[in-house]
């Protein structure tokens, strides 16, 4: 093409162009592309200068053993960032404040679709005992502070985003609550095995629309007091019951026997009834959560519990409820002490 051919083709380009920004559709959309961009900036003027909801937390912070009154505490606050409120999580006064809550409380606080982006802030328990849980536990690590020495932690906290079975991450959280708990320097296999299955089957909580985003969150609390290492396992997704395989198996059920809860469907999922996720690792290829099942009845594990849904199951003692409020997600959590 010549350039006189070329200037030719630019100038009856540029000619449509020009007669489109004259039409009334043109000046009606920009007009109201500008009055959103204004109304947008008041909007962001307005949320700058708007004071913070003081949202406080119920005295017992234990997400294991108030189980239902913190998932309230959490899901009020959601609501609260849907409503555009700037929040103040007021845990100041607590009387009692576990690992596994600061996990959650993590997890969540990093979560965009839990916040909205939306502006918050706190400040660590009073009471001393408390206080140096909240601050060695590296929750500052992970929200943003204007503290200008984050603390160092003894503790192990750590989170992925990539959909992959970490086996070195696996063995080195297996290690650090091994070493103080049990006193042994090699991997408890089925602590390892359990690990593993947890990363793998975050594959299977994640929506269609959020396989991107999900992580997963684990915390290793070594308690010098107890000699004993709690462990806490969360994803965000959108939990046992809500996931694809689980949810086909309830709904052919409820066309027999109508709308039944999900605590119903907690012998089957542990019994190995219902396959709790797809394998997606080739390299490893686990059994799922009757394998938690089976490797949680070691005495080595003091505790073993799961929250997934509305649903909260105890591995040790074999029982379950259905909780008044739900979490969108599963979290695990044991305890390792020695049995010697």
């Amino acid at each position: 093409m010549s350039k006189k051919e070329k200037n030719k083709k630019y100038h009856k380009i540029r000619s449509v162009y020009q007669a489109k920004r004259r039409t009334k559709k043109w000046k009606e959309r920009k007009r109201k592309a500008l009055l959103q961009k204004k109304q947008g900036f008041v909007a962001k003027q307005k949320y700058m200068t708007k004071p913070y909801t003081n949202h406080k937390a119920p005295e017992d912070m234990s997400f294991i053993d108030n189980t239902d009154e913190v998932l309230e505490y959490f899901n009020d606050a959601k609501k609260l960032f849907k409503d555009k409120e700037k929040v103040e999580f007021d845990i100041k006064d607590i009387s009692n404040l576990t690992p596994d809550t600061i996990t959650l409380m993590i997890a969540k606080l990093k979560d965009v679709s839990y916040t909205r982006k939306g502006e918050f802030k706190g400040e660590a328990p009073k009471e001393p005992k408390l206080r140096k849980l909240f601050m060695e536990s590296g929750f500052y690590n992970f929200v943003a502070t204007s503290r200008q020495n984050k603390e160092k932690t003894k503790n192990l906290l750590h989170k992925e985003a990539d959909y992959k079975v970490r086996p070195n991450i696996a063995k080195q959280a297996c290690l650090f609550g091994m070493k103080h708990a049990l006193g042994r320097t090699a991997p408890f296999e089925p602590l390892y095995e359990i690990l593993v299955e947890c990363m793998q089957n975050t594959n299977n909580h994640a929506s269609a629309n959020d396989e991107e985003k999900l992580k997963w969150w684990m915390f290793v609390y070594n308690c010098e007091d107890t000699n004993t290492s709690k462990y806490s396992f969360l994803d965000l997704g959108v939990g046992i019951f809500e996931s694809i395989i689980v949810k086909n198996y309830i709904t052919k059920f409820a066309k027999k026997l109508g709308a039944v809860p999900n605590t119903h469907f907690v012998q089957d999922l542990l019994n190995g009834n219902i396959q709790s996720r797809i394998d997606k690792d080739n390299e490893i290829r686990g059994k799922g959560i009757p394998q938690i099942v089976a490797h949680s009845s070691f005495d080595e594990f003091a505790k073993f519990q799961i929250i997934t849904n509305d649903v909260k199951i105890d591995l040790k003692n074999k029982t379950h409820v259905k909780l008044k409020n739900s979490l969108s997600g599963t979290f695990y959590y044991w305890e390792i002490k020695n049995v010697a």
